[in-house]
């Protein structure tokens, strides 16, 4: 069976890493499977090397984050051309740029079976205007009767069967794909980081403000943020006005085995996003046994489970003061992180998740 991924924003970050994951963990006697895809960081050599899993591989530069109509009816045109010559089976797009092109191009070509994951509503980002968002929310439900939705949560599949017009939505979680490995690096005193491609959507001045204060109320506390990204210079700028550099390290890009060796050297692990799909970064953190403090939104509350692997914050203030309650109970934090390790072996895992994909596929 022929399968296609199409996304684009192949590269570092989470869609990126779940989608390669997906082309590496497809069972290639089954499938074969074809990448068509940009690359985010404007590097496609390294996003091939990444998802290797495939067969097949298309770069189509047009396919942008960003709405721009002659880029975009170039990207329409391209993709409608690859699906009619390649004549896949299935069609999986992911994020709602390839989303919205990729269903009209594959119903074009004539692709039998279609699938649709979000991960993370265009209209749901802030940092988008109000026409903007509203713009994205009508070109999703233009589009609502192609194809099927594979949400990556529960609260993604909510807001899904809102927009369905009644086509059925599955639900499969994103996986965790690292190992099963959470063994604590040694270090002195206590380090609270962030990881993730460093957004508006991470909110990284909060980050800092919750760092400042901090250090402030601990002595010997130490801040990390483990990841690079578009607001990567205006973060360290930050740090640099309030007097924060010595305190807080910003480590950039770090390949992934890398980054979870990092995590491994943190006691508690902060994710006060202002909005999310499900968040790779928190499962990392679960995963390596580390109590997890986010922002109360709907994709935090899909992971943490509040009062059992983390505590989930409503604003700035709760954020410090439920950081504070951790940084200062040793066994609480190491109660949380146990539930947290043992809820994304049970709720997350990434066999299943590619198990679950692949009934979809075959029908």
């Amino acid at each position: 069976m022929k399968v296609f991924e199409v996304l684009e924003c192949g590269g570092p970050g989470g869609t990126g890493n779940q989608v390669a994951a997906i082309c590496n963990g497809l069972d290639p006697a089954a499938f074969e499977v074809g990448l068509v895809f940009n690359a985010r960081d404007g590097r496609p050599e390294d996003y091939r090397k990444a998802a290797s899993g495939a067969k097949t591989f298309f770069h189509v530069p047009e396919l942008t984050r960003e709405i721009s109509p002659a880029s975009d009816f170039k990207a329409l045109g391209r993709l409608k051309e690859i699906f009619k010559a390649e004549r896949p089976d299935v069609v999986h797009l992911h994020s709602s740029k390839a989303g919205f092109l990729g269903r009209l191009a594959a119903k074009a070509a004539g692709v039998r079976k279609i699938y649709y994951s979000p991960h993370g509503y265009g209209f749901l980002q802030q940092d988008r205007g109000a026409a903007s968002r509203t713009l994205y929310k009508s070109l999703e439900k233009m589009v609502s009767g192609i194809g099927e939705i594979v949400a990556v949560s529960p609260s993604e599949a909510e807001l899904a069967r809102e927009l369905s017009g009644g086509r059925p939505v599955h639900t499969v979680c994103d996986g965790y794909l690292g190992q099963d490995d959470a063994a604590s690096a040694p270090h002195e005193g206590i380090v609270v980081g962030g990881c993730g491609r460093l957004t508006a959507a991470r909110n990284p001045d909060a980050f800092v403000n919750l760092c400042q204060r901090l250090t402030d109320s601990r002595n010997g506390l130490r801040c990390v943020w483990i990841g690079g990204g578009e607001e990567e210079a205006r973060f360290r700028r930050h740090l640099e006005n309030m007097n924060m550099l010595a305190k807080v390290e910003l480590t950039g890009w770090l390949a992934p085995s890398a980054a979870r060796e990092k995590l491994r050297g943190l006691d508690l692990f902060v994710h006060y996003s202002r909005w999310d799909g499900l968040a790779n970064s928190v499962l990392e953190a679960m995963a390596q046994a580390l109590p997890v403090v986010a922002s109360d939104i709907p994709a935090n509350r899909d992971a943490v489970v509040h009062g059992e692997t983390g505590f989930l914050a409503k604003n700035e203030m709760e954020l410090l003061e439920l950081c504070l309650k951790l940084v200062d109970d040793q066994p609480l934090r190491r109660k949380l992180g146990d539930a947290g390790r043992a809820r994304v072996a049970r709720e997350f895992s990434h066999a299943e998740a590619l198990r679950r994909l692949s009934e979809l596929y075959r029908g």
